[in-house]
């Protein structure tokens, strides 16, 4: 996946994310994964890959 921002579908709520193809330890099973999603307008707001559905994107900006 493009590393970019995207509307995405998150615990029942559309938000915004920025996408980025980091490595990181998931939460519940200790395994290293790849993609992690930032969520816009939040306090370190991440969720990994697949736990995130995406709706639209990559969003480019206004033109």
């Amino acid at each position: 996946m493009e590393e970019g921002f995207y509307w995405v579908l998150y615990a029942g709520e559309k938000l915004v994310a920025y996408y980025s193809q980091e490595e990181t330890r998931h939460h519940e099973t200790g395994e290293l994964v790849n993609g992690v999603w930032h969520f816009a307008g939040t306090s370190g707001g991440v969720a990994v890959a697949e736990e995130v559905y995406v709706l639209d994107g990559p969003l480019r900006p206004p033109g």
